[in-house]
């Protein structure tokens, strides 16, 4: 008599549990369909109005993934270009190896879209004879809201040539934030970058020289321009000023950190920045050492810089305060004024 009370206890319990995972299943499978749908429709937006925006854009078919976990939709390959034009003087173009939107369920219901990349994507943007190309594999997106998105990718490369010097710098462990306001009135934020990248090599500096670095940290915002609300968020003219908050970023081998920081007006390019150089001495010594830049210095900056390393060399307290000052920029070129460098580190202005 116990012996069939808990067996019928027993296959209570299971009828139980089987009606709560049919349950479960069908409200999953119900999700599921519905947010693959939604994924597809944005998808399909997306390339609508990428095509309306003058973009040709060919992808293979979409299919649906993800159950029981989450939900996405993948295309296994995507081609993006933009031929120059009047109204948009650019030309564009990007290929991606693998596409997902979407993602596991605690993605979703937190109200972020994700997007990842597997595989290799390329990305090329030629504007005044200028080409910028950006190489990366595994590159992970997730929107906030149409406006905010946050990006992460382990390694990146990026290739400078055509108008600018051919250059090439990689970027590891980068990540950052986005935030875009096409329809911003003239003089407010249009878009704004913050980002951080844990090893950057190769970026270039006056002279032809380069320097590796680590810990690099830019945080800027695009002003909009008078015209701005008729123009893509790539057209340079639909920006009235650039402000830079913070672009910081430590040689590697030193414990010197350089900071710029200012604003420039837009298209001219003029403005004024300004530099600070913490553990200056240390990277004096390093500038002082490398014949491609000490050739370029103008022999009274030269003679102040071995006289302050000279002043600084017996204190205990060097590197203790960091070096600050003011730097013109004309037409996108920054313009170091030798003669201020050489009163600073003359004594004929406060040392720090």
């Amino acid at each position: 008599m116990d012996r069939l009370f808990f067996t019928v206890r027993y296959s209570r319990y299971a009828v139980v549990l089987i009606a709560i995972l049919a349950i479960s299943t069908f409200l999953d499978t119900l999700c599921w369909r519905h947010t693959v749908h939604r994924l597809e429709t944005v998808a399909h937006t997306a390339i609508a109005t990428a095509r309306k925006n003058g973009w040709v854009v060919n992808t293979t078919p979409s299919h649906r993934g993800g159950w029981p976990f989450g939900a996405w939709v993948e295309l296994d390959r995507l081609d993006a270009t933009h031929p120059a034009s009047s109204g948009a003087p650019y030309d564009a173009g990007w290929a991606a190896e693998h596409l997902r939107l979407g993602g596991s369920w605690p993605f979703l219901l937190g109200a972020e879209l994700p997007v990842s990349l597997t595989g290799h994507q390329a990305a090329r943007l030629v504007l005044n004879n200028a080409i910028l190309t950006f190489v990366t594999a595994d590159l992970q997106i997730r929107f906030k809201n149409p406006q905010d998105l946050c990006f992460s990718v382990s390694q990146l490369k990026l290739a400078f040539s055509g108008h600018w010097p051919d250059k090439q710098i990689f970027a590891k462990n980068l990540s950052g934030r986005l935030i875009r306001f096409p329809e911003a009135l003239a003089g407010a934020t249009r878009l704004g970058i913050d980002a951080k990248a844990a090893d950057l090599s190769g970026f270039p500096l006056p002279y032809g020289a380069s320097v590796d670095l680590h810990q690099m940290h830019l945080a800027l915002a695009l002003t909009a321009s008078d015209a701005s609300t008729e123009l893509s968020l790539l057209d340079p003219s639909s920006y009235g000023r650039l402000l830079l908050q913070d672009a910081s970023a430590s040689p590697a081998s030193t414990n010197s950190r350089i900071i710029l920081s200012g604003a420039m007006a837009l298209p001219s390019r003029n403005g004024t920045l300004t530099l600070t150089v913490i553990q200056w001495q240390t990277l004096a010594d390093r500038l002082l050492a490398q014949p491609e830049i000490e050739s370029h210095l103008a022999p009274d900056l030269q003679v102040a810089l071995r006289k302050a390393l000279e002043k600084t060399s017996t204190r205990q307290a060097r590197n203790g305060q960091p070096l600050s000052m003011a730097i013109p920029v004309v037409n996108g070129e920054i313009l170091p004024d030798t003669q201020a460098f050489s009163a600073l580190f003359n004594g004929k202005a406060p040392l720090p």
